[in-house]
């Protein structure tokens, strides 16, 4: 497990935090890339080159990016939230994720949850618009299961929502 606890998030340190946690997978990445490049140079397939570098960009703006926008939008909610002091960016084997530090009220806890794949749906939908061929807005759009209460986002925003529901008391009619 690796993780860094910080006051100051910006840009930067989450795209280097997003850069160092996923690096075996970018090192694989990279060399399976170099080894069909070199295949499609050697055996002179333009069309491989081609499909190298598509399966790069939905790598890069696909995977990488909407993950990047995903936490970043947490972040957004998270720094803005009163209570939060400061925030543990964590990666584990299978996820990566930010732990907010401090008091974090029901509704800032339900908003830095719907943030993430909000953020991520919006922009899929905006790059479907202006830029359909080139087909990475789906990375952007399948965020939205981040909202189901198997993952994290979508616990958290049930158990924001749960409590709300319990507190709020109900009128008669």
């Amino acid at each position: 497990m690796w993780s860094v606890r910080t006051s100051r998030i910006g840009v930067s340190l989450v795209c280097r935090w997003l850069l160092l946690a996923a690096w075996p997978m970018h090192a694989a990445f990279a060399a399976l890339s170099a080894i069909v490049v070199s295949v499609a140079v050697v055996t002179e397939q333009a069309a491989i080159l081609s499909a190298v570098a598509m399966l790069g960009a939905h790598y890069a703006l696909g995977l990488g990016g909407s993950f990047a926008l995903h936490e970043l939008g947490h972040l957004a909610v998270l720094s803005r939230a009163q209570g939060v002091t400061a925030c543990t960016l964590e990666r584990s084997t299978w996820r990566i994720s930010i732990a907010p530090h401090g008091r974090i009220t029901r509704r800032d806890a339900a908003l830095a949850a719907l943030a993430g794949p909000g953020m991520c749906v919006a922009a899929g939908g905006i790059l479907w618009l202006i830029v359909p061929d080139l087909g990475v807005h789906g990375w952007y759009l399948a965020h939205a299961v981040f909202l189901a209460p198997l993952f994290n986002d979508g616990r958290i925003l049930l158990a924001a929502m749960r409590t709300r529901s319990a507190t709020t008391p109900r009128r008669r009619e």
